[in-house]
C-alpha cells in the first residue's frame, strides 16, 4: 500500500475534507490537514491520546511529530499557565489554531528583555503550520516558557532543514528577534516532573506508530511480491512484530501513570517509566529498519521509494537527544532499588 492510499483511507475513516499531499513525494503536510487531525486532542486521555498519536505516525511520522508537540503545548499551558492562558488557549482553539513547543537554540540563543524576544531557535516544526508556539528563552532554573505568534513567513527558515528525514514535518530555523512574548508559568517550570521527561511516553507512541508503519509498508509490498510467506522474510520481520505489543502496553502504562495520580505523587518514577518506553522503542525502530531493508531489498533505497521514505523519516525521528544520559538514569533507579528490580515494578503499578 503505498503513501497515497494509505493517506486516502485515513482521510475518509476520520471523514476530514483535507488530505495529505498527492503523490509519493511527501512534499509535505498541508496546514489544513494538520489543524484537521489535531482537533479534539485536549480532551484526550492518555490512552486516547497514545492511540491517535500512534495512528497518525503510522500514516506519516512528520504528522505524528507536529500532533505530539501540539499536544504537548496544550499541556504546557493547561499545567503551567494562569487562567488567562487557559482562557486565550481555549479561544485560540475554537479558532482552530495549532501550537507547538520549540525548545532548541539556534545561534544566537533566544533571550528575552521586558516581553520581546531575541535571538532564534532551530529544529522548529510546523513552519507555516504551527500558529502559536511555545518557545524557552535561558537554561537551568531561570529558564522560562514563553508563547509567541509563530506565523509570520519572514521568520522562518525552513532551508536550514537539510535532514534525509521527516521533510514533511517543515522544520527549520525561526527567527525570535523583536518578538513579543507573553510568559507561560513560573521560572523553571518547563523541567519539573512528571511533566518534563515523564511526558515522552507521547515520543514513544509517535514512534510506535512509525514501527508498524513501516512493518505494514513492508508486508505489503512482500505480499505483492508472493514473498510474504516465504519462512526466511517472516524469520526476519516476525521479531521485530512480537515485540510492539509488549512496547505499546509499556506506552499506555507509562502515559496513565505519569498523567494520573500516581505520576503526581512519584514524578522521578513517572519520569523513568516514561522514558524508558522512548529508549526500548528507538532500539526496536533501528532493529526494525534494519529487518526491512534486508527483506524489501535495494528498491527501498530509490529516493521517492514509500517504504525506503517512512524508514529515513523513522531512523530520524528516533534521534532524540540526550540517550545516554536517559539511559543512565534508567539504569540507576531500576537497578539501585534494595529489593531489586521486582521492587522497582511494585513501585510503578
Amino acid at each position: 500500500m503505498t503513501f497515497k492510499n494509505i493517506a486516502s483511507e485515513q482521510s475518509q475513516a476520520t471523514g476530514a475534507d483535507d488530505s495529505l499531499p498527492s503523490g509519493d513525494s511527501k512534499d509535505g503536510l498541508t496546514a489544513a490537514f494538520v489543524r484537521r487531525s489535531a482537533a479534539g486532542l485536549e480532551d484526550c486521555g492518555p490512552h486516547r491520546l497514545a492511540r491517535r498519536l500512534r495512528d497518525a505516525a503510522a500514516i506519516d511520522l512528520s504528522l505524528g511529530r507536529l500532533l505530539e508537540g501540539h499536544a504537548n503545548a496544550l499541556r504546557l499551558i493547561m499545567i503551567h499557565g494562569d487562567d488567562a492562558d487557559r482562557a486565550a488557549l481555549r479561544s485560540d482553539l475554537n479558532a482552530g489554531k495549532t501550537f507547538g513547543v520549540w525548545g532548541a537554540d539556534s545561534t544566537p540563543p533566544v533571550n528575552a528583555d521586558r516581553g520581546r524576544l531575541s535571538g532564534a531557535k532551530r529544529f522548529a516544526s510546523g513552519l507555516g503550520i504551527v500558529d502559536r508556539a511555545i518557545v524557552t528563552s535561558g537554561r537551568g532554573a531561570e529558564q522560562q516558557l514563553y508563547i509567541v505568534d509563530a506565523s509570520d513567513p519572514a521568520r522562518h527558515d525552513p532551508a536550514s532543514w537539510d535532514m534525509s528525514g521527516m521533510q514533511a514535518s517543515r522544520s527549520g530555523r525561526f527567527d525570535c528577534s523583536d518578538l513579543a512574548a507573553r510568559p507561560i508559568g513560573a521560572p523553571g517550570c518547563y523541567t519539573t516532573e512528571p511533566h518534563f521527561v515523564g511526558g515522552t511516553w507521547r515520543i514513544a507512541a509517535v514512534a510506535v506508530g512509525g514501527i508498524i508503519g513501516l512493518l505494514d509498508r513492508a508486508a505489503a509490498q512482500l505480499l505483492a511480491r508472493d514473498h510474504l510467506q516465504a519462512e526466511a522474510q517472516l524469520l526476519r520481520l516476525s521479531p521485530i512484530a512480537l515485540r510492539v505489543p509488549a512496547a505499546w502496553a509499556g506506552i499506555l502504562r507509562a502515559g496513565c501513570f505519569a498523567d494520573g495520580a500516581p505520576g503526581a505523587a512519584a514524578p522521578e518514577t513517572a519520569a523513568v517509566l516514561s522514558v524508558s518506553t522512548r529508549l526500548l522503542t528507538e532500539e526496536l525502530g533501528q532493529d526494525c529498519i534494519a529487518a526491512v531493508e534486508r527483506s524489501v531489498g535495494l528498491s527501498m533505497f530509490a529516493a521517492d521509494d514509500d517504504i525506503g521514505c517512512h524508514a529515513r523519516d523513522l531512523a530520524c525521528y528516533l534521534r532524540q537527544a540526550a540517550r545516554d544520559a536517559f539511559l543512565i538514569q534508567v539504569g540507576r533507579a531500576m537497578l539501585g532499588e534494595p529489593g531489586g528490580m521486582a521492587e522497582w515494578l511494585d513501585a510503578c503499578d
